[in-house]
């Protein structure tokens, strides 16, 4: 008969990271498919077909020219089998390996068709988060539905397979942290990045107009806030004990909550803050966790924390008093970083193949103990500790990007080994190097009859926010006035306030603020749109918060570009009067929203009026490798579509429109798996009781 000490209770967070993980990838589908046809069918701005053919010919040639299926129809079959496969994840239907690795590699297909909308660092984490996630942490051994699996094997083979997840949450914020003083920006030398940050970062939430009004004093902590928690806490998510590994966790956690109230950074911080989970996983049994032992143990990792976090607060930082120039018998708080991109590179040469070794011994320890234990298979035990040994290895191997002189290092000098070289060799397919904001962006140049010391604050020079912005302007039918275009969620009118947007990602407006860094020579897909536009491509209007154009009222005849500098507007502020160019508004309380959010400038034309019989235009895209495909026109932009993915294509079109309003689309699907997941955990933990009662 079943005892209740037999029945080996499931781990609440492996079971939670495995659903949560679900649900970001129900987020990326879904926002994939919504987005596909402007961006990657045949009427869009960037054909995924292209990239199909030359990606993977072998599948092209066996689907797309055998017959079986076009090029736009498969890409939508598998991005449906993906939020199918996404939502069986996240309800808790069923948590298998197989199933984890079929959605990775399905949403890394997708990525590459994607192009250059998607080559961003949160869509490669997915795939390797998703990755690690099917070979190490998801069951091989059992497949259950409805229920977390009860199996011990699968209980002792997470606290191994935690490891690779733990691993690779600590290579992310490590080098975030680190590629920023490697790059030698004054806006992170000086802890001035947060002064730009909130108005230069590519879609700026809500809050972050507000955030924006900060004292100088408080973004600079910030700032010094931000570099704690990315460079020595992320070593506390790799220690082997669980109070150290929690300890970093919330820091990291509470760092990517404040980042979502500020911007919209899509499913980046979602996935962060999921990453968290298996390093809070523990091994400590129940009934020694009120233990005084275990106790007082857990105080000692706690004070360890708060001494080595105050070490490294002494190490990185120099805090002074600084006089005010204008009132020299105030002080104010000057805070700087002393940390350089030697030490950096010190940390990289030395304390990570530390590291590394250390998560490899950790991961072997861990495996071992498991394998001792009565009810574990001892050859899987083995095996799969194996592989989560290489998993590590490989996740490491990115590390070579950002270390200067690597192969001179202990671990370059191990994967320069014979045997290496074929995991540094597949391991760049998966594995990849990360580092947001390296140089921060729309830092403009203070006037030369502005530098000077009444300007200052605590001693560094005023921050002028010059947020490069393109303005798309057009003429209209007959019309001979220029008319600024519309869109979505990218910054246009001064007076429309920043919105929520995230989950989801506009991958166009995204790119958009990229576009705005270099010239239209740099950016061919940024072409191809003024063309879909000038063609009136139903699709690709629909990027464009202008529905008469978008329904085929009015046509577009001319199209330019110009680029602008935006800033947000200032509360009347002390520190904001001394910002040269700053547009300070009437009122110096945050409880009146103002009616001029943005302060733009006109800088140069960034692309001339261009007409769609053009000439240049064309043999400009042509040699960019953009050929001449079908476009819908705006009128019945479903019906040159086959019949096979007809049914599609209003569907898209249908969930378009609810993305491009609010963000009703992935809230809904949220909602509708959060339904899911309550069923399946009540009947889950049902189950459970019953055994229970048997006992």
């Amino acid at each position: 008969m079943t005892t209740k000490a037999d029945v080996v209770a499931p781990s609440s967070l492996s079971q939670r990271y495995l659903n949560y993980l679900g649900y970001i990838y129900l987020i990326a589908f879904l926002s994939y498919y919504v987005q596909f046809p402007a961006l990657s069918s045949r009427s869009g701005i960037e054909p995924a077909e292209l990239a199909f053919k030359r990606a993977y010919p072998w599948l092209y040639v066996n689907i797309v020219e055998s017959g079986y299926c076009d090029a736009d129809s498969f890409v939508e079959l598998l991005n449906v089998l993906g939020v199918i496969l996404s939502i069986v994840i996240a309800s808790g239907i069923a948590h298998h390996g197989t199933i984890y690795l079929a959605t990775t590699a399905m949403y890394r297909f997708l990525v590459v068709l994607g192009r250059s909308f998607y080559t961003f660092q949160w869509d490669i984490l997915l795939v390797e988060a998703g990755f690690l996630t099917g070979i190490c942490f998801a069951p091989w051994r059992t497949f259950t539905l409805f229920q977390a699996s009860d199996d011990g094997n699968h209980n002792n083979e997470q606290q191994v397979g935690s490891w690779p997840i733990r691993f690779l949450f600590f290579k992310l914020m490590l080098m975030s942290g680190i590629v920023k003083i490697q790059a030698n920006c004054p806006t992170w030398n000086n802890l001035t990045a947060l002064e730009y940050h909130f108005a230069t970062q590519p879609l700026s939430g809500p809050l972050a107009w507000y955030a924006h009004q900060l004292p100088p004093i408080l973004l600079r902590l910030g700032v010094a806030a931000t570099f704690i928690i990315e460079i020595p806490a992320a070593f506390l998510l790799v220690c082997p004990f669980v109070t150290m590994r929690k300890v970093g966790s919330w820091m990291q956690f509470s760092l990517q909550l404040l980042i979502i109230l500020t911007g919209n950074y899509n499913f980046f911080n979602l996935l962060t803050m999921a990453l968290c989970l298996p390093c809070m996983i523990g091994d400590t049994p129940r009934e020694n966790v009120r233990s005084f032992n275990h106790r007082l143990w857990k105080a000692m990792q706690f004070a360890f924390c708060a001494i080595f976090l105050t070490w490294s607060c002494k190490e990185m930082f120099g805090i002074e008093r600084i006089p005010d120039v204008i009132d020299p018998e105030r002080r104010m708080l000057g805070l700087k970083l002393i940390m350089t991109s030697d030490d950096c590179n010190a940390i990289l040469e030395r304390a990570v193949p530390i590291t590394v070794a250390c998560t490899l011994i950790f991961t072997i320890a861990t495996g071992v103990r498991s394998t001792l234990k009565k009810t574990t298979n001892r050859l899987s035990s083995c095996t799969h500790c194996l592989v989560c040994c290489i998993c590590i290895t490989s996740t490491a191997v990115s590390f070579i990007d950002i270390t200067p002189n690597f192969n001179q290092t202990s671990l370059g000098r191990i994967m320069s080994a014979p045997g290496m070289q074929y995991v540094r060799r597949y391991s760049s397919n998966i594995s990849h190097s990360y580092g947001l904001f390296r140089r921060m962006t729309g830092v403009g140049l203070i006037p030369i009859d502005a530098v000077d010391k009444h300007t200052r604050w605590a001693g560094i020079p005023p921050s002028i926010v010059a947020r490069p912005e393109i303005i798309v302007e057009a003429l209209i039918d007959d019309s001979e006035e220029w008319r600024e275009l519309n869109f979505r969620w990218k910054p246009g009118r001064v007076d429309i306030f920043p919105r929520q947007v995230a989950p989801h990602q506009p991958r166009f407006d995204w790119r958009m603020w990229f576009a705005a860094l270099s010239t239209a020579e740099h950016n061919p897909w940024f072409v191809s749109f003024i063309k879909k536009i000038l063609d009136g491509c139903g699709p690709v209007l629909d990027l464009l918060d202008e529905p008469e154009i978008a329904a085929g009222t009015h046509n577009i005849t001319l199209v330019r570009a110009s680029l602008y500098h935006y800033d947000f507007t200032r509360l009347n502020s002390e520190w904001a009067r001394r910002i040269p160019g700053a547009k300070v508004t009437n009122t110096s309380t945050f409880l009146r929203i103002p009616e001029q959010v943005w302060n733009r400038k006109l800088v140069r034309q960034y692309l001339p009026p261009l007409e769609a019989s053009n000439p240049s235009l064309r043999e400009y895209l042509e040699h960019a490798g953009y050929q001449s495909t079908i476009c819908l026109d705006n009128k019945n932009r479903c019906s040159d579509v086959d019949p096979a993915s007809l049914s599609s294509c209003h569907l898209a079109r249908y969930l378009r429109n609810l993305s491009g309003t609010s963000w009703t689309m992935p809230l809904v699907a949220f909602l509708s798996s959060l339904i899911l997941v309550r069923y399946c955990n009540s009947f889950q933990s049902r189950r459970q009781k019953n055994k229970l009662k048997l006992a």
